[in-house]
Formats: structure tokens, C-alpha cells, sequence
């Protein structure tokens, strides 16, 4: 199995934001390839720092995971917001890394990271032709993705193609 490494890109407008990416976001996709997106707004400086060790261990998980093209996780302490995108060759296989080891551990015993206090959450995965930028990424999640708000639904994901 091949280790890949991730790449640390500071933020040369934003000392406070820094970006992790692992693969080539290049790549040639194939034609079942989706995208998952994953994010928080309103962190507090705890849950960030939680939100933060938690990628860490899932983060050395993804490095081996044969299935994923491309990772990129982004953070920014003003705003509290920290997002996750991810490129999957197979959908099956991005739901059982989903809901197995460490990522369902930390889904399931972490939840008030993401579900109480202010926080704004979304999560959206949907087929992709070519890899978004960590902006469109943003847009499109916020925009149509499934919507908490301090731990309550407030809309269910569209089922739209965003391409």
C-alpha cells in the first residue's frame, strides 16, 4: 500500500488559514467520481482545536485509503470555519470509510462539535467531472447541502447534479 503525504499551503493573505492536500487535484476522474464536502461555520476556539486533532487521526486514515484522489482540508480561525473536501473513485466505498473506524468514532462521540452552540453545519456529496476549488466547494455545500444550525435540520440536501 502506498502512503501518500499531505502538503501544508499557508495562507500568504490570512496568517490565521492554512490548507492540507493530499493527491493531485488533476487527476483524471472517473466517471462514478463524487465529491464530499463538509462544513463548519462559527467554531469556537475549542471546537476548532477538537475539530483540529480529530482531523489529524483522520487525516492519517485518508493518507491510506486507496479509494480517495484528492483530500483537501481548509481552516480559518476568524469565522471559526473549517471544511473538508474529498474525491472518491467509488460512492460505496466513501460511505464505508464514513461509517467505520476512527471518521465514525469521532462522528458519533464528538457530535456537539458540529451540533450545538452557533455552529453552522453542512455536508454534501455529490458526482464531479472535475475537482472544485475550496471557494466553489464552499458555495455549492452552503449552498445545497444538508443544513444544521446549533444541531437542528434546517434543510435537507438537494439532490441536484452541481457540475
Amino acid at each position: 500500500m502506498n502512503v501518500r503525504k499531505w502538503v501544508k499551503q499557508e495562507d500568504p493573505n490570512n496568517k490565521y488559514g492554512a490548507t492540507f492536500t493530499l493527491g493531485d487535484k488533476h487527476s483524471d476522474l472517473p466517471k462514478e467520481a463524487i465529491v464530499s464536502v463538509t462544513r463548519g461555520e462559527n467554531f469556537t476556539i475549542p471546537r476548532l482545536m477538537i475539530n483540529g486533532i480529530l482531523n489529524q487521526f483522520i487525516m492519517k486514515t485518508l493518507a491510506k485509503n486507496e479509494n480517495l484522489i484528492y483530500a483537501e482540508l481548509t481552516g480559518q480561525l476568524q469565522g471559526g470555519v473549517g471544511q473538508t473536501l474529498t474525491v472518491w473513485k467509488d460512492p460505496k466505498l466513501m460511505n464505508t470509510f464514513r461509517t467505520r473506524g476512527f471518521h465514525q468514532f469521532s462522528r458519533r462521540f464528538f457530535s456537539w462539535v458540529f451540533y450545538s452552540g452557533r455552529v453552522k453545519a453542512y455536508f454534501h456529496t455529490w458526482k464531479v467531472e472535475n475537482i472544485p476549488t475550496s471557494q466553489e466547494a464552499g458555495e455549492i455545500v452552503v449552498k445545497n447541502g444538508r443544513y444544521f444550525k446549533g444541531g437542528k435540520l434546517i434543510r435537507k440536501a438537494s439532490h441536484q447534479n452541481n457540475d
